[in-house]
C-alpha cells in the first residue's frame, strides 16, 4: 500500500510532503517504509513520525535501546544501550506543565502487547496520554488517561532544551532535516 500526502495546517502551503509505502506479508510482518521532504522555509520540527493507539494491556514493554531513563537528542550521555524492561506508568514524568516525556533514542526493536517492532535507528515512547492531550492541558490536574496506550515510533524527536523555563534547543539538537527516509517494521509475536 502506498499513500502520498501532504501534512498542512488548514489554509496553509503543506509543510511536508511524503510518501508511506506499507508492504504486508503473509506472516503478518508490515514493512514501513517513508521518505519526506520538509518545505525549504519550514521551522524545525518538534517530531516526525507515527503514533499508533494500543489497548491498555499493552502497558509493558520491552525495548533494545538507550535507557533506562527518558532521553533525547540533547539529553542522552546518562543513559547507555541495552535491553530495558518498562511500562507506560514508569515512563511518565510528573512535569507541573504536561509535556512530551518517555522518549528512547537508540533504538533497535520493541515488545509491546503482542507485536515487535524493528528498526536500524528510531525513536520511541510508551505513554498513558496521546500527544494531543499532552497539548492540550496546562496544568497536572487537567491531564486525563484516555484507557489506551500510545505508542510513538519516531525518525526522530528534537531535543527538549530548557525552552519550558527558558533557551531554545541548540540547533545541532533540532530536527531540520530537509529530506527524511525512514523505514521500521513491526510483526506479531510468534
Amino acid at each position: 500500500i502506498t499513500i502520498n500526502a501532504s501534512l498542512a495546517g488548514v489554509s496553509h502551503k503543506p509543510l511536508s510532503r511524503h510518501k508511506i509505502t506499507y508492504t504486508v506479508f503473509e506472516n503478518g510482518k508490515v514493512e514501513v517504509n517513508l521518505s519526506a521532504k520538509i518545505r525549504e522555509d519550514a521551522y524545525w520540527l518538534p517530531r516526525y513520525g507515527f503514533e499508533y493507539v494500543l489497548p491498555e494491556t499493552s502497558n509493558e514493554f520491552t525495548y533494545y535501546g538507550n535507557g533506562p531513563f527518558e532521553n533525547y537528542l540533547d539529553m542522552c550521555h546518562a543513559g547507555y544501550v541495552g535491553r530495558f524492561n518498562s511500562t507506560a506508568d514508569a515512563e511518565y514524568v510528573d512535569y507541573i506543565l504536561p509535556q512530551e516525556h518517555g522518549n528512547h533514542t537508540a533504538v533497535k526493536e520493541l515488545t509491546i502487547g503482542d507485536l515487535t517492532f524493528k528498526s536500524e535507528n528510531m525513536e520511541i515512547n510508551v505513554s498513558k496520554y496521546s500527544s494531543k492531550a499532552l497539548t492540550e492541558a496546562e496544568h497536572i490536574d487537567e491531564l486525563k488517561a484516555d484507557g489506551y496506550i500510545h505508542l510513538r515510533v519516531d525518525y526522530k524527536v528534537s531535543g527538549i532544551g530548557s525552552g519550558s523555563c527558558g533557551p531554545l534547543v541548540d540547533e545541532k539538537y533540532r530536527l531540520s532535516e530537509k529530506e527524511i527516509e525512514f523505514a521500521y517494521s513491526f510483526e506479531p509475536k510468534n
